[in-house]
């Protein structure tokens, strides 16, 4: 009779969560606000399937098994088959890679901890946990490249240094796993990405109304990805360390130029009240007006709105 019970309320809990991945489970395309919702979805799975291997519950640590896996499946699916909108890819990898470096070890560990009925459906979870971290990783490194022609604007830096971020990104996770091949594919991207970005700054092949704050954000983007890949440098092994340097290198590169051409701009790198088409000055003293025209704008005269603010 007790075992009749008990089978009975595993049907009902696995009832219960193959109806909540139906709520949020979609056929067609995902946005990213869709894609969390599996996410968080398989999170809570996740501790459930860890309370119930530690209550002994086989039963409810199979029928949660099977809901963490079928709600990250379905996100891991929708990057797998482009079925999330281009301009979100690049966030919802990064999420599900952050997820499964941390759904992983918890996998493993119960798996190891699971009498042999409850074991398939663990399994079969870390598979799909697995593969998620491979398909987000390569939609974070198929995307890494930045191009572009013609001058450097804003909207081109503030892209460059997004896929950036999260190359430094993937490369600290990977460094977390032990991942070493995919850590030195990622920084190798970011040095190419930065290596571009150089070339354009110290050539002055920038938008003239975009200078300011296209030198702005690649100073304080390479500030923050310059501590974490200088860590990363007193982690690795010493056959790792050349393609580390190299980035190391470009960054620095890229953001003592910034910084300097910063410096030598009016108003500290604010391009308020420059005539139109006079380039900025990168590298020398601050252009001179043409002559006829007052030197010394009046203040914040031309300033657009948070220019000279560090980017968002």
């Amino acid at each position: 009779m007790r075992r009749r019970i008990v089978s009975g309320a595993s049907m009902f809990l696995l009832a219960l969560a193959l109806a909540g991945l139906s709520a949020v489970a979609d056929t067609g395309r995902l946005d990213k606000g869709q894609v969390n919702s599996h996410l968080r979805a398989s999170e809570k799975a996740l501790k459930k399937l860890e309370s119930a291997q530690q209550k002994n519950n086989m039963a409810e640590a199979t029928a949660h098994a099977r809901a963490y896996a079928q709600h990250l499946e379905r996100a891991e699916q929708a990057l797998a088959q482009r079925a999330v909108r281009e301009s979100d890819v690049l966030d919802v990898a990064d999420r599900v890679d952050e997820a499964t470096l941390k759904h992983i070890p918890v996998l493993t560990r119960v798996l190891n901890k699971v009498p042999a009925e409850a074991r398939p459906a663990i399994e079969h979870a870390l598979e799909v946990s697995r593969r998620g971290h491979q398909t987000a990783t390569q939609a974070i490194l198929s995307r890494g490249a930045v191009e572009w022609q013609g001058r450097l604007d804003d909207r081109t830096a503030r892209e460059a240094m997004r896929r950036n971020e999260y190359l430094v990104r993937l490369a600290e996770r990977s460094r977390r796993r032990g991942d070493a091949a995919t850590e030195r594919e990622s920084i190798e991207r970011y040095a190419a990405n930065m290596g571009r970005i150089n070339d354009a700054l110290e050539r002055d092949w920038l938008e003239p109304g975009d200078a300011g704050t296209v030198l702005e954000r690649v100073r304080t983007n390479t500030q923050r990805h310059l501590s974490v890949l200088e860590r990363l440098l007193g982690q690795v092994p010493e056959q790792a360390r050349p393609a580390l340097e190299r980035a190391i290198a470009s960054s620095q590169r890229g953001h003592q130029t910034a910084t300097q051409a910063i410096a030598a701009r009016p108003a500290a790198g604010v391009a308020a009240g420059r005539p139109s088409g006079v380039p900025p000055a990168v590298g020398g003293g601050p252009a001179g007006p043409p002559s006829g025209v007052p030197a010394g704008p009046p203040a914040g005269a031309g300033r657009p709105p948070g220019a000279g603010r560090p980017p968002r």
